[in-house]
């Protein structure tokens, strides 16, 4: 099955079927399967919330809840402040004038947390939500069947500079998400044309046609690429790169296409538990699923963002054709991964200087030398009912763990906060707290001398002994952090986006019941 996974700067599975080669630093461990771990019937695992565990919001300090104050507010002034002047949309990152639509989504869903704490007023969160969503409405050569180029210029039209010319799924999808925040939130014109946006959305257009190998049918690909990118208008072809797996990006795109408010454009539920669920474990953590393309820890957070899975009982496969999927609560699985994360780099094999208790969620970031996907796994649990290629991965597929140079993006155990919420703080306080020689701030830029509070991502590990430190604030990374921080504090993104009434009708025809 071809699969890759990540929004954002670089999209690798693009990158690949360019036949192009993202960064991959050393520090790479190959291991074989562990079959040490109980051989399990799929069917009969429930993978759910025990009793006794503590459930967002969770109870700060007001220690602790000025701190978070300080480090929402760093990310917000990014998604208002790092803009484009003709359409107020976020850049991709500080460092260029790209627009990624994935961080205009987060952006969109930054803007109620924004007014809510009192950084801006209700009238300009309105206004630059309604600038935006004008600008995206009326600009129709920025999309393909109602989804979205990966990237555009600061006018709103696809950049020609752009690093790829393809109408992603995954940064549409996280892009609608935002939208339909912002609908709830502002009402109105915004709600009316993030509604709007949102219908002419025709998932089915990017379902595997049927000339395709059998195996791939049924799955959404990752994107539409023009033949000619200065004339998309004369067509293009689908990628034949699929979301195959039940990671969190894949996740978040199947479930909006069941919410789809035009039946024509609505993706079945079928399509949504036809993701293969490989399973694995950890230590005493317990079963989790088993991500098998990529074990960054951003593929367990990204549809919790705004899917509040915590408040839901396990989905259920069996009841839409798939008995060999375990019956799974998200919010839950993604708890038990920051604990595997966090565990590993406790233990950090390679004995490397930057992971440790307060280091930790290897996940997608810049690096050292490039743009790094990190790789962290649970030990692969046999499931020998399930069907090879279909249910599970292919059988020979080896589970690689990438520690990339040990380098750590403070984005990721910070939106882990809405799973763990003490390590979280901790790893947060850690990175706030590192110096560089010169006994200034390594990672952490003060927003009172312009910085947006974390840089993407850092190293202790080089070969010249020095720390290695990223340039850029980058919008899908600052965006994960402040709906995280958020969710934990208030679960106030959660309540707006289960308000959408699209959003309430596809939870029914998806069968997910709250408990």
């Amino acid at each position: 099955m071809k699969t890759f996974s990540r929004s954002g700067f670089h999209n690798l599975a693009v990158l690949a079927a360019a036949g192009l080669t993202p960064a991959l630093a050393s520090c790479q461990v190959t291991t074989s399967e562990k079959y040490s771990q109980p051989i399990l019937d799929a069917s009969q695992v429930v993978i759910d919330i025990d009793p006794g565990t503590p459930l967002p919001p969770f109870d700060f300090s007001a220690r602790d809840q000025a701190f978070l104050d300080e480090v929402q507010h760093a990310a917000f002034l990014f998604f208002w402040n790092a803009v484009s002047e003709q359409t107020g949309m976020v850049l991709d990152r500080t460092g260029n004038d790209l627009v990624s639509v994935a961080g205009v989504g987060f952006q969109l869903s930054a803007m109620p947390i924004g007014v809510e704490r009192g950084w801006i007023t209700h009238r300009q969160g309105h206004d630059r939500a309604l600038q935006i969503v004008t600008n995206l409405r009326d600009h129709p050569d920025n999309r393909h069947k109602g989804l979205f180029f990966h990237f555009l210029d600061p006018s709103g039209v696809p950049h020609p500079r752009a690093y790829e010319h393809v109408v992603s799924t995954i940064d549409s999808a996280i892009l609608f998400a935002g939208l339909l925040t912002a609908s709830v939130y502002f009402g109105g014109e915004v709600a009316q044309i993030a509604d709007t946006l949102f219908a002419e959305a025709d998932w089915t257009a990017f379902l595997a046609p049927e000339t395709e190998h059998p195996a791939y049918r049924g799955f959404v690909s990752l994107g539409w690429k023009a033949d000619n990118p200065r004339h998309p208008e004369e067509g293009g072809k689908l990628l034949t790169l699929y979301w195959a797996d039940a990671g969190g990006e894949h996740r978040l795109i199947t479930f909006l296409g069941a919410c789809a408010t035009r039946p024509e454009h609505r993706l079945s539920a079928e399509c949504y538990y036809k993701l293969r669920r490989p399973l694995g474990q950890y230590r005493d953590i317990g079963p989790m699923f088993c991500f098998p393309y990529s074990g960054a820890l951003f593929t367990s957070v990204t549809d919790n963002c705004w899917i509040d899975y915590r408040a839901m009982a396990p989905d259920n496969p069996a009841s839409f054709g798939y008995p060999q999927r375990a019956r799974i609560n998200w919010w839950e699985d993604a708890r038990r991964h920051v604990l595997m994360h966090r565990a590993k780099a406790i233990e950090n094999p390679l004995g490397l200087r930057t992971p440790g208790p307060n280091a930790w969620g290897l996940s997608a970031s810049d690096g050292p030398g490039g743009y790094y996907v990190s790789h962290l796994h649970p030990d692969r649990i046999p499931l020998p009912n399930a069907r090879d290629d279909f249910d599970v991965p292919p059988a020979d597929h080896a589970y690689v763990e990438q520690w990339n140079d040990g380098v750590i993006a403070p984005y990721s155990a910070g939106s882990a906060i809405m799973f763990e919420p003490q390590p979280a703080i901790d790893a947060l306080r850690h990175y706030r707290a590192l110096t560089g020689s010169d006994g200034q701030p390594l990672v952490w830029r003060d927003p009172a001398y312009g910085g947006y509070g974390f840089l993407d991502a850092y190293t202790l590990d080089t070969k010249t002994g020095e720390p290695w430190v990223a340039t850029d604030f980058v919008s899908i990374d600052q965006g994960p952090l402040i709906l995280g921080i958020e969710n934990a504090r208030t679960g106030l993104i959660w309540r707006l986006f289960q308000a959408h009434p699209g959003i309430r009708e596809g939870i029914k025809r998806l069968g997910l019941e709250r408990r």
